[in-house]
């Protein structure tokens, strides 16, 4: 008799995976592993150390009170747009209210309307992508150094000695 306790999630194919948020509505998330989502990342961290640095965030010298702050968009919306561009792939089950009953196609705007509404979707989102990126990231290692399967061919190894050309002599 075998007992099932947990169940592990679905393998990610293709790095994504859908993820129930309510009844009827799921949301695809992508892997934190992508690279347009790690380089769009770096730049959202290098452009907010640019800011703090500019307004000496962290030091006796800034002024929370500076007019000038609240004109830089704020990290917040940016995570949220790098989320809805770059996590959020799609959605089942999402309607607008001028259309009730019929789906509505996922846009990374549509998604930042559902982030602002369900703050909780963002969190959602970046814990699913980043375990995606774990899994993948277990399964190269996991795999790096194993050798391949036999296959129906001949054995692979050393080559066959090939024949010297007529023209070169050994030493």
């Amino acid at each position: 008799m075998a007992l099932v306790i947990t169940q592990a999630p679905k393998l990610d194919l293709e790095g994504t995976r859908w993820v129930d948020i309510d009844k009827g509505v799921k949301i695809k998330i992508g892997s934190a592993g992508n690279p347009k989502f790690k380089s769009h990342h770096a730049l959202i961290q290098r452009h907010q150390a640019v800011v703090d640095s500019r307004y000496g965030v962290g030091t006796d010298g800034f002024d929370p009170a500076n007019t000038e702050i609240s004109e830089i968009e704020s990290m917040d919306d940016m995570l949220v747009d790098l989320v809805c561009k770059h996590l959020i792939l799609d959605w089942e089950g999402v309607e607008e209210a001028e259309a009730p009953g019929v789906d509505t196609p996922y846009t990374q705007e549509r998604g930042k309307l559902l982030i602002a509404v369900r703050p909780d979707v963002y969190f959602i989102a970046l814990k699913v992508a980043s375990d995606i990126a774990t899994r993948a990231e277990e399964k190269v290692a996991g795999t790096v150094g194993k050798p391949s399967r036999r296959t129906s061919g001949g054995a692979t190894g050393q080559a066959n000695p090939t024949r010297k050309s007529a023209g070169k002599k050994s030493a």
